[in-house]
């Protein structure tokens, strides 16, 4: 026995031998990954009546099958007077029962089948989800049709669901987070746009049935449908199952093709903005105009904001804020995609009250130095390293696949969007990054929104780093009130 392990244990002293064992872990050799995109076109397909479908099969996968079906329309759609009736109508579409089935009844059919069937809408769009074992997949595509063109909005489904959003809006001024929410977004698209259109009590009550009948029957139409499924299962006979079922799906004389979703009209109008709240400490988030996810500067602006604070620990602004000063737990930034009108570039993060205008101080300091100061090379390449290693995991799963082109039909992104951007984050340059750097970090042009403490602590600022909020940027401080929670009217 002995012997043996003698002889294995020399036997292993021999292959490690005869490798060369790196001194250094960056110098281990690895294989690079070899990743294709997903093509859309492979994926879709016209049902008989136009709904596009995106067919995602996985032969080896689980035997389930997952479908999601897209309808475009959302809460820029409620009618003035009942805001919340899109988002009551998403969540009833499935809970409120069926012109065939008692909702009750609904929900044992759907837990006897050991699925998960659901709903909900929000400001754009709203999705009906359907998770099966494929087995069961002819059962479950007939609740979920039944579910999209017979509901009946069961009304003691519709009270309880408006006693639970009536709930939520009293606890809007509970914590800073929601109160930067809101406050964020009426200084960046302003009172009048449809994300600022809120629920409110009065809006709530006005809400009845006939209005979310209504919604629906406006909604019910192939031009507003799209629909992709992932999962086990045989394409031709899918297609054919869907052509059947969705395909066959035809338009109600109420129904309208949804419109375009509206953009703000208005201006950001730039400024130190603080909203008291009675804690110790404060959110800070600054806003500036930017842009859209199709834009031709997007590629370079993803590089530089990973740079600067999208890269999580190895930001700048993660090291300087967290690391080096240890004011804030977490810190960071992103340009939202801006998918049918222009984003916006956000910095954020959370400090104590005394020392929110030295953070901001420090935020700003950064902005400026990646405009004035080319980033490395070091750092641009590690940058782009990590975004197109990372690039896999946008394409993980079959189901995160079929969502993706989903997304795509959605939001109108060309369909070789995602195929082409790993060549354009590459291709970006040094002087790319400091270009849109200083195109797009406008510190004269934010909105720089503090929510916590007091005003005169937050203007006086940290004894240990002297500096008053006033004097951060070349400013106006404003004073902004609270909003009462169920009437989103000032609080004088």
């Amino acid at each position: 026995m002995l012997s043996r392990i003698a002889l294995s244990a020399l036997m292993g002293a021999t292959v490690l031998s005869a490798q060369t064992i790196p001194d250094r872990p960056e110098k281990i050799a690895v294989k690079p990954i070899t990743f294709q995109v997903p093509k859309v076109k492979d994926a879709r397909i016209k049902l008989k009546n136009g709904i596009t479908a995106y067919l995602v099969p996985d032969p080896a996968g689980q035997p389930l099958v997952n479908l999601t079906l897209l309808i475009k329309g959302g809460s820029y759609l409620d009618p003035a007077g009942k805001e919340g009736a899109s988002l009551l109508m998403g969540q009833l579409l499935r809970t409120g029962g069926t012109t065939k089935t008692p909702a009750e009844k609904l929900d044992e059919k759907v837990d006897f089948l050991a699925a998960n069937l659901s709903s909900g809408m929000g400001e754009t769009s709203a999705n009906l989800n359907l998770n099966i074992l494929g087995s069961k997949l002819n059962e479950g595509l007939g609740l979920l049709m039944e579910v999209l063109t017979e509901p009946t909005f069961q009304q003691d489904r519709l009270d309880l669901a408006k006693k639970n959003v009536r709930q939520q809006i009293e606890r809007r001024n509970d914590d800073t987070t929601s109160i930067e929410r809101y406050q964020q977004g009426l200084l960046v698209r302003g009172e009048k746009h449809y994300t600022n259109r809120f629920t409110t009590a009065a809006s709530l009550e006005a809400i009845t049935r006939d209005d979310l009948k209504a919604l629906h029957a406006r909604l019910l139409t192939p031009a507003n449908l799209a629909v992709a499924v992932s999962g086990n299962f045989d394409r031709k006979a899918m297609e054919k199952l869907l052509n059947e079922t969705l395909g066959s799906l035809k338009a109600g004389k109420d129904a309208k093709a949804s419109p375009k979703v509206p953009a703000p009209e208005h201006t950001l109008q730039p400024g130190i903005y603080v909203c008291e709240k009675d804690v110790n400490q404060g959110r800070v988030t600054l806003s500036f105009p930017g842009l859209r996810q199709i834009d031709a500067d997007w590629p370079a602006v993803t590089v530089m904001n990973h740079i600067l604070g999208g890269g999580g620990f190895t930001s700048r602004m993660m090291k300087k804020i967290r690391s080096d000063e240890g004011l804030a737990y977490s810190v960071g930034s992103y340009f939202s995609p801006g998918p049918f009108y222009q984003g916006t570039f956000t910095d954020l993060f959370q400090t104590k009250v005394p020392t929110v205008a030295y953070g901001i101080r420090l935020a700003l300091a950064e902005m400026e130095r990646i405009k004035k100061e080319p980033v490395t090379e070091e750092e641009l390449k590690v940058t782009k390293g990590a975004i197109i290693d990372g690039f896999p995991d946008t394409f993980g799963t079959k189901a995160v696949v079929a969502q993706v082109f989903l997304n795509m039909e959605n939001t109108g992104l060309p369909e070789t969007y995602y195929e082409t951007l790993r060549d354009r984050i590459n291709a970006v340059t040094i002087a790319d990054v400091q270009r849109v750097a200083q195109k797009y970090l406008t510190p004269e042009k934010a909105a720089i929104l503090v929510v916590g403490g007091k005003a005169a602590d937050l203007e006086a600022g940290d004894k240990d780093h002297p500096g008053k909020l006033s004097e951060v940027a070349k400013l106006p401080v404003v004073k902004l009130p609270l909003r009462d929670p169920l009437t989103m009217k000032v609080v004088k």
